[in-house]
């Protein structure tokens, strides 16, 4: 009866996260998309920020708060400006070599980005950050998810069903100077 209850343990696990093989052009897209954001962030560019947010999440937050999506985007990037104003990005990446790639059991390509950002706060403190970043095709883009935020992940799972049942892993944050 173990065994039994064991094999069919593993069968669930493995049908929630398949391993994916990327092919070369969503790769090459990703890479453009990472690029993009990087160059954004460090920048402070919060309008390209704001783009990399799926377009029907953007509609969902837009419809649950009763604004437009013109209007909210341009909230988003006023407030991810306000947020960052005090804060020196000293560095910032994604590693898309180090990226894994599975897929929901609907069949929906993702990615985990491996994802290091160091900052500087206003009192002084150096900040580390180690996280990952979801990546998912949808309309035929990939865009990039922040998933270290409970309400991030609860708003995506609720605009992709088929992302319910991924587990994501937890952000790590260090003082390092």
């Amino acid at each position: 009866m173990f065994r039994i209850l064991l094999v069919a343990t593993a069968l669930f696990v493995a049908t929630c996260a398949a391993p994916y093989t990327l092919p070369a052009n969503d790769r090459a897209d990703i890479a453009k998309r990472i690029a993009g954001f990087e160059r954004a962030f460090v920048n402070g560019d919060t309008t390209e920020v704001v783009n990399v947010v799926p377009p029907r999440m953007i509609t969902a937050i837009a419809t649950r708060g009763g604004v437009s999506e013109t209007v909210l985007r341009r909230e988003m990037a006023k407030l991810t400006r306000e947020a960052t104003r005090n804060v020196k990005v000293v560095s910032f990446g994604m590693s898309l070599a180090n990226a894994k790639f599975l897929t929901t059991p609907t069949g929906r390509a993702y990615g985990l980005i491996q994802t290091r950002t160091v900052v500087h706060t206003p009192g002084g403190t150096k900040l580390q950050s180690n996280t990952q970043t979801l990546t998912l095709e949808d309309g035929g883009k990939w865009y990039l998810i922040r998933i270290e935020d409970a309400g991030q992940i609860d708003l995506m799972r609720s605009v992709y069903p088929d992302i319910k049942g991924v587990t994501f892993p937890k952000g790590r944050e260090k003082v390092i100077g």
